[in-house]
């Protein structure tokens, strides 16, 4: 075998295990980046893991979605006490049709703020722009449930629309 057959050769096997794993890489790229249905993003339930800081990213998403299903997550994570004020889910929808709400469905996005969190209750501080850029405040309060069964999970007790941050905190 002559030298040159030999380092082609040797090069061949030097790139082999790069293309195979440029090969995997892009696969698994297009695995991670094909797009995701708007009702897959809405599965979530109330657990225990989730902080109060992911339950109200949660429902800022599922809202920005603008739809029935993304309403319905949200109110899943409304408290059994909340539920009772703003319950059934036909009334809790309507909250939406109102000037204070309107502007979380189809928002352009969110920036949550940890207030306060004692372990047992959390308030959090909100900013969502509206479709027409225009940014409004809300201010959410989440208690730690005892009861299953929730019992554990962090979930909505209240969301009051503030007219200034400063107002708020």
């Amino acid at each position: 075998m002559n030298l040159s057959v030999t380092r082609c050769f040797t090069r061949q096997l030097y790139h082999q295990p790069l293309r195979i794993l440029t090969i995997i890489l892009v696969a698994m790229l297009s695995l991670a980046s094909r797009p995701v249905s708007a009702d897959e993003h809405l599965t979530l339930q109330p657990t225990p893991s989730l902080t109060p800081q992911q339950v109200v990213e949660f429902q800022l998403m599922a809202l920005r979605q603008g739809t029935k299903a993304g309403i319905s997550a949200t109110f899943r994570f409304a408290s059994p006490a909340n539920r009772r004020m703003t319950g059934p889910i036909e009334r809790f929808s309507s909250l939406f049709d109102s000037p204070q709400y309107q502007p979380m469905l189809k928002n352009r996005g969110t920036e949550i703020k940890l207030v306060s969190n004692d372990g047992s209750a959390a308030e959090l501080l909100t900013g969502v722009v509206d479709l027409s850029g225009e940014l409004h405040w809300y201010r959410f309060r989440l208690s730690r449930q005892s009861v299953s069964p929730y019992e554990n999970c962090w979930m909505t007790d209240a969301v009051m629309a503030v007219p200034y941050p400063g107002d708020s905190a």
